[in-house]
């Protein structure tokens, strides 16, 4: 290797450094800091009526880096005594051992195994999600928007209520309370 060929090599590997240096300064951060607000909602349909609610004490862990999704992970939990359906009535119905049987088991949380890309800012979320003591695989889309130096993360999925025994009784009966109960779920993370 002649000078000339030795001096353009360290100039290149300098110039390599120094990219590798401001890429790693630039690199997309971790978000593992969850601001309060996080939330959960729910929609089932009763004899074709829609009703709505939402859990009033939602509990998140995230650590979400997009760059390595392997060391990813999201836990969310929510106190089912915390279930607000906009009627006393209804939600003591929903705390009760038909339904979420809040006395029995008062936490419902999903534990995520893995994360998948699926395009810009959406990614497949694999875990399993535990209620009434019934523990069953889930797999979640969950889109991201960025929200200042925060991100958004929000999920729209669908549960099976009579794989988690929601719904006993008189209540087991999909024309009476639909099969599916729609979830929404959002959370802001902040590195």
């Amino acid at each position: 290797m002649t000078a000339n060929s030795r001096r353009r090599a360290r100039r290149l590997i300098g110039a390599a450094a120094a990219l590798g240096l401001a890429a790693a300064a630039h690199a997309a951060p971790v978000y593992s800091h969850v601001q309060p607000g996080a939330q959960v909602d729910f929609q089932a349909t009763q004899m074709g009526v829609p009703m709505k609610g939402h859990f009033g004490s939602v509990s998140a862990q995230v650590h979400f880096a997009p760059q390595d999704l392997k060391a990813s992970r999201v836990e969310f939990s929510v106190a089912t005594a915390s279930v607000d359906a906009g009627s006393g009535q209804t939600d003591e119905l929903l705390r009760g051992p038909d339904w979420l049987d809040a006395k029995a088991d008062p936490q419902a949380r999903f534990v995520s195994s893995a994360f998948q890309p699926d395009g810009p800012g959406r990614y497949w979320v694999s875990g399993e999600f535990t209620v009434r003591g019934r523990t069953h695989p889930l797999r979640v889309l969950v889109r991201t928007q960025p929200s200042g130096k925060a991100l958004l993360m929000q999920s729209d999925f669908k549960l099976e209520r009579s794989a988690y025994g929601l719904g006993g009784g008189s209540w087991a009966d999909t024309g009476v309370v639909a099969a599916d109960i729609a979830v929404h779920v959002q959370l802001l993370a902040q590195p």
